[in-house]
C-alpha cells in the first residue's frame, strides 16, 4: 500500500510541475469563464490624438433566420479599430447579442481580443441587448469587463480638452428615482464642463437616438427631451453619438451634429431616404441600406474633426464622410 501511495504522490507531483510550466492561458482553456477586463490601462495614452467610435457589434440571433449574418464584417471592423490603435474606443451599446449570456460575451471578447491585448481602453454605454435575459446577470457580465465606470450606468470622463458624457437610454429598466437622478446628473455635468475654461468641446453618447430614419427602430422621445434638448442649449456641445439604428446617419440641429453610428456588424436596417417620407433631413446622401463602419474623432489643437470609415467589399476602409466640429454642412 505504501508503494501505491508513493506512486500516486509522484504522479501528482509530476502533474503539478507540468501544469505550472504551462501558461495561465492554458488554465483559462480549462476554465474559460474568467473575467476579461477592458480597463487594464493606467491612463489614456496622451501622445495619441484620435479615438474610435463603434456601435451595435452584436451577432444576429439564431432565431432571426431572415436577417443577414455578418461575422466577416464584424471581425474586419474590430480588426481595423485595433490596427489603427486609437487612444480609446467609445462603444455605443449592444456590444453583444444577449447580455446575460456568458457565451455571447465570450464572442465579444474574442472579437476584440487584439484591442484588449494592446490595452486600448473601452468606454461603453449600455444598449438594450445588454439587458436581454436576466438583468442582474447581464449587468454583472458588463461590469465584470468594464470596471472603470465603477458600476455606474452613466458616467463622464475627460480627454485632453474634451469632455465625454456617457448616458443610459434604457429608461424602462430604471426606477423613477433613477431616471430623475440621471437627468439631474446629466444637466449638472454639461453645465460644469461648459463653465470649465480647460474644456473646449463636449461630446454626448447614448445608445438610442433622438433622431433616425430607420425603418426598424424609431427615434427615442425621452432621449430627445432629456438628453438632446439640454445638449442644444450650450455653446461647447459638439457631437451627439448614438447607435441602435444599424446604419450611418448624420443630422444637424442648431449647429450641432447628431451622428447615428450602428454599423459595427449587427444586421443592418434600411432607412427611409425619400424626403417626402423621412422624418429628418439626413446630411449624408447614401442608399437605404448602408455600410458597416466605425467613426473617428481627431483633435488638432483646439479643433475637433470627425470622419466615418466604411468597410469596402475588398476588406479595406476609406473615409466616406468628414466634418469639422461647428462646420456648417
Amino acid at each position: 500500500m505504501k508503494t501505491v501511495a508513493s506512486i500516486w504522490i509522484l504522479l501528482l507531483a509530476a502533474f503539478s510541475v507540468t501544469f505550472n510550466v504551462r501558461s495561465f492561458a492554458a488554465f483559462q482553456g480549462i476554465f474559460p469563464h474568467q473575467a476579461l477586463h477592458y480597463a487594464d490601462f493606467k491612463e489614456i495614452d496622451p501622445a495619441k490624438n484620435y479615438f474610435a467610435i463603434v456601435g451595435d457589434t452584436q451577432s444576429t440571433s439564431h432565431w432571426e433566420f431572415w436577417r443577414e449574418r455578418n461575422q466577416r464584417e464584424r471581425e474586419l471592423v474590430a480588426s481595423e479599430i485595433a490596427k489603427r490603435d486609437p487612444a480609446f474606443v467609445l462603444h455605443l451599446g449592444d456590444l453583444t447579442t444577449r447580455g446575460s449570456s456568458g457565451k455571447h460575451w465570450q464572442e465579444f471578447d474574442n472579437l476584440y481580443r487584439s484591442a484588449r491585448k494592446k490595452r486600448i481602453p473601452f468606454f461603453p454605454v449600455l444598449g438594450n441587448h445588454e439587458f436581454y435575459g436576466n438583468d442582474k446577470k447581464a449587468l454583472e457580465n458588463y461590469f465584470e469587463r468594464f470596471p472603470h465606470p465603477e458600476r455606474k450606468r452613466w458616467y463622464s470622463f475627460l480627454w485632453k480638452n474634451v469632455a465625454l458624457v456617457m448616458t443610459d437610454s434604457n429608461f424602462s429598466t430604471l426606477t423613477d428615482e433613477e431616471n430623475e437622478n440621471q437627468v439631474k446628473w446629466y444637466r449638472a455635468e454639461i453645465e460644469r464642463f461648459e463653465k470649465d475654461p480647460a474644456i473646449d468641446h463636449i461630446i454626448v453618447c447614448s445608445h438610442e437616438p433622438p433622431f433616425t430614419n430607420s425603418r426598424i427602430v424609431g427615434p427615442n422621445k425621452k432621449v430627445e427631451l432629456q438628453f438632446a434638448a439640454p445638449f442644444l442649449r450650450y455653446r461647447k456641445t459638439r457631437f451627439f453619438f448614438s447607435g441602435h439604428s444599424h446604419a450611418y446617419e448624420r443630422f444637424r440641429s442648431e449647429g450641432r451634429s447628431f451622428i447615428v453610428s450602428g454599423g459595427g456588424g449587427g444586421p443592418r436596417h434600411k432607412l427611409l431616404i425619400d424626403p417626402r417620407r423621412r422624418s429628418f433631413k439626413d446630411l449624408f446622401d447614401g442608399p437605404e441600406l448602408r455600410f458597416f463602419h466605425f467613426c473617428e474623432i481627431e483633435l488638432q489643437g483646439k479643433k475637433l474633426f470627425f470622419r466615418v470609415l466604411p468597410l469596402e467589399s475588398d476588406g479595406t476602409f476609406r473615409i466616406a464622410d468628414s466634418i469639422e466640429a461647428g462646420e456648417e454642412s
